[in-house]
């Protein structure tokens, strides 16, 4: 009998949970439909409200685990992507999408039990409009740099048709845009909990809103070019992940590309190529040049070698590709793109920094060695020492590949070296068709107006194009098109074709395609230094607010 009623009322207490936790999984689902493929981002503004209105009067302990909950369903929905990894990594691919969910939810789940700590010792509109938002810029901020950073799922990611709100980034970086979403969200929960006065709170939601587009627009510019601005000839082969990994395709991907390049200068001059990461895959090898310490000396195979230096003499122009390498001292394997002027010649290179956790190597494997039984990476990478930027004919560029896009820092240190634009090459084909392709885009987007540098956008699979410095894409415009079957012994003729009117840029996934981009002129930014002091002035409201909150509180216990 006891056992029987224990039974009973733990099934009563499960379904009391989960019912109280639907709040949270409508908002955790409503912030996930904001983002590409979705493209619901006008939910951003109110996505939080069913979560802040559930955890009005919860405790700190209670308001983490909901907080949490709706991040976990967020990240589940948002990076369902990762399960094309089964593929490749086997049945530990979904235990390492379910975890960096968890993780990533941890996060929410902590700022959850701060806000819920301070919030009701602070008036409701500082605690819906100061201290939520600022709390979500740090939990952005950190969530992007803290165990080698994975900000994927910033909420400013989500608002790639708001142009007009985007252009605040280029003040305070990706947070601040994120920050005026929150209080927005925060400033309605408010609204449902006040006796007095509600329409207050609802009124300054939409002050915020119609003030931060309006701001945003005003910012707004068109793009510049000089006399001399180079133009880029961007390539996208599409490449499957089989193809890349085959040693009998590795020549052949090189030949069918520079033919592509080729076709592509019948529509105009071209000043300088560029073909996505891990193009070339017949492994260069790097080792030191005594004369040039502590740079490196390239040795390409000779007949890709030739193959670049014939589409030189061909079009004049140089290359940027990604390539795979081998560091002849440090005895390892590389992610790297190469330079090549216009003879054909090496003439400088880029070691990928910043590698992939779990693709490229594993974390803590020196310390955990377990681990690296357990989820074994797909490659083994090692990292380059420093991020740099590369010249051509005059221009200066700064390279990232592929997971480095999404770290702001990066992009503002290449700014401050001097990069004219942002060059990124990647390659999803791990992913396939999936929205991954459309997410990484977007985060793109950002740190084009960050840095208010025009950006170029090479990826292997899709999509392919360049951000001007205030966000705007132009999409590839023309389509390859092959006569007859592929024969490795016999390539088939590439002829260029336009794409149709229209199209959207999710129409070049998968798809064989390149542009010929006429680089504009780096914007200027409103405020210098302002994506590098946002984050001393956030976590200055945030511990500002909660050492307000304990004054409040211990006044009202004595």
């Amino acid at each position: 009998m006891n056992r029987r009623s224990g039974s009973c009322s733990v099934r009563v207490h499960m379904k009391r949970l989960m019912y109280s936790l639907i709040p949270a999984t409508a908002s955790g689902l409503a912030v996930a439909l904001c983002f590409p493929r979705f493209n619901l981002f006008f939910l951003a503004w109110a996505a939080l409200l069913p979560l802040l209105w559930r955890c009005r009067e919860l405790s700190p302990v209670q308001g983490a685990l909901h907080f949490f909950w709706a991040g976990f369903v967020f990240y589940l929905v948002l990076l369902h992507w990762l399960m094309a990894n089964v593929f490749w990594a086997g049945g530990w691919a979904f235990v390492g999408y379910v975890l960096l969910s968890l993780v990533m939810a941890a996060y929410w789940g902590v700022l959850g039990a701060v806000w819920r700590a301070v919030a009701p010792h602070l008036p409701a509109w500082a605690g819906a409009l100061l201290l939520l938002p600022s709390l979500w810029f740090l939990m952005e901020f950190l969530q992007a740099r803290l165990f080698t950073g994975f900000g994927w799922g910033a909420l400013a990611y989500s608002q790639g048709p708001h142009l007009s709100l985007l252009q605040w980034a280029a003040v305070g970086g990706t947070g601040l845009v994120s920050a005026m979403l929150v209080a927005s969200n925060g400033l309605l929960a408010a609204a449902l909990t006040m006796q007095r006065r509600r329409w207050a709170p609802v009124v300054l939601a939409i002050v915020i809103a119609i003030a931060a587009h309006a701001g945003g627009s005003a910012m707004l510019e068109a793009p510049e070019y000089n006399d001399d601005s180079p133009v880029a000839g961007i390539i996208q082969p599409n490449f499957s992940q089989e193809m890349k990994w085959d040693p009998a395709f590795a020549h052949a991907m090189v030949t069918l590309t520079a033919d592509a390049s080729r076709a592509l200068t019948e529509r105009g001059p071209v000043d300088l190529f560029v073909w996505p990461e891990a193009l070339i895959m017949v492994p260069f090898e790097l080792a030191p040049d005594e004369e040039r310490a502590p740079a490196d000396e390239v040795d390409v195979d000779s007949q890709v070698a030739m193959q670049i230096r014939e589409l030189a003499q061909d079009t004049g122009a140089a290359l940027f590709t990604g390539a795979h390498g081998w560091h002849d001292v440090r005895r390892g394997w590389i992610n790297a793109g190469l330079l090549f002027n216009r003879d054909g010649e090496p003439a400088d290179h880029y070691t990928k920094v910043h590698l992939t956790p779990f693709g490229e190597y594993v974390p803590f494997a020196d310390y955990l060695p377990f681990v690296d039984q357990l989820v074994p990476a797909i490659g083994r990478i090692l990292p380059g020492y420093e991020h740099k930027t590369l010249e051509s004919n005059g221009h200066r560029f700064g390279p990232m590949i592929c997971f480095e896009v999404l770290f702001a820092p990066i992009a503002e240190q290449l700014y401050r070296d001097g990069a004219d634009s942002l060059m990124v090459i990647t390659n999803l084909a791990w992913f396939g068709g999936s929205a991954a392709i459309e997410q990484e885009l977007a985060i793109a987007r950002l740190r084009a107006i960050e840095t208010r540098l025009p950006l170029l956008h090479a990826a292997n699979t899709g999509i392919t194009g360049q951000y001007d410095p205030w966000g705007r894409f132009t999409l590839v415009d023309t389509a390859f098109r092959s006569g007859r079957p592929y024969d490795a012994r016999s390539l088939p003729p590439l002829d260029a074709a336009p794409i149709a009117e229209g199209v959207m840029p999710a129409h070049t996934i998968q798809e064989r395609a390149g542009g010929r981009f006429r680089i504009p002129k780096p914007g200027a930014r409103p405020w210098q230094a302002g994506p590098r002091t946002a984050p001393w002035l956030f976590a200055g409201v945030a511990v500002a607010l909660a050492a307000v909150a304990y004054y409040r509180r211990t006044r009202g216990a004595t």
